[in-house]
């Protein structure tokens, strides 16, 4: 019997098949909420790069439990545990899930494609980008490796409310027009990697952290800016140091897309709420391309 244990650890590591087995939750005229299960998303998904024969592979699922009173990430129905025993999976009605889905076509010994999905209550994101091997760090080039069913990205983006058929209309370009937009990441990651980053630029990018993050927080209407921040403040005391410190080992010359790297290590499904992965991982890129690009 699998089991999932939410009160030892809020973030539960399982198989695609121990997702089918837990609890379906559906509206009031049988049809799932959300619109579609979560396995059945990650399996839409992963059948779309399989038809273009890029090779995908499940590599992760991650299930969180949150503090939402009403619609927590994950519920253990005691009728169910009487059922299948305690803490076994099918008890577990889940709806905070993540999942990392490997395109392996073009991978390399040190970056390999990473397809991201998150389904969770207040919708589904998806993204795809460059998933460093060593530190198995998530990366996203831009706001066409993203799309979501209801507005995260930020006030300056136009984004309106769509389905599922739309999510997938987008996953389906991704993978049929995987060649070319591979080409592109590729440069994108190239301009990063020969921008130079020395101990003045790592001065502004902390400051510039700093300033979004508390722009987002203020509740002064001329400071305020709603879109996501790069990184919180637990966040950037964590990355800060960590960036100090390599700057300071005497390796050869750092890149912003060294920084980047650094910088990414917390934002990780185990590590933060699954929501704000995506859109924050797009806010440091963005951020780090604008400070990048203006040397």
């Amino acid at each position: 019997m699998n089991t999932l244990n939410f009160t030892e650890n809020k973030v539960q590591v399982l198989t695609l098949d121990d997702l089918e087995k837990t609890y379906r939750e559906n509206m009031t005229d049988g049809t799932p909420v959300g619109g579609i299960y979560h396995f059945e998303l990650i399996h839409q998904v992963t059948d779309l790069f399989e038809r273009e024969g890029l090779k995908p592979e499940i590599q992760e699922i991650f299930a969180a439990n949150n503090r939402d009173s009403k619609r927590p990430g994950a519920t253990v129905l005691k009728e169910l545990e009487e059922q299948y025993g305690e803490r076994a999976v099918e008890a577990h009605l889940l709806r905070r899930v993540y999942a990392n889905i490997l395109v392996r076509a073009d991978e390399t010994d040190h970056v390999v494609t990473c397809l991201a999905v998150a389904y969770h209550q207040k919708g589904i994101q998806l993204g795809i980008g460059p998933m460093v091997r060593v530190c198995h760090n998530q990366t996203i080039l831009g706001a066409q490796d993203v799309i979501a069913n209801y507005s995260c990205y930020g006030t300056n983006r136009s984004e309106t409310r769509i389905g599922i058929k739309e999510l997938m209309e987008r996953a389906k370009q991704w993978a049929g027009d995987y060649a070319p937009q591979q080409e592109q990441r590729r440069t994108t990651m190239q301009q990063l990697a020969t921008a130079p980053f020395d101990r003045d630029a790592m001065l502004r990018l902390i400051g510039r952290l700093v300033e979004l993050r508390i722009m987002h927080d203020t509740a002064n209407a001329t400071l305020h800016d709603s879109s996501p921040y790069p990184l919180s403040s637990c966040q950037i005391n964590e990355t800060a140091e960590q960036l100090m410190l390599i700057m300071d080992d005497g390796e050869a010359p750092r890149t912003y897309w060294d920084a980047y790297q650094s910088l990414n290590t917390v934002l990780k499904p185990d590590r933060m709420d699954i929501p704000q992965v995506l859109p924050q991982s797009l806010a440091l890129f963005e951020t780090l391309r604008e400070l990048g690009m203006r040397n």
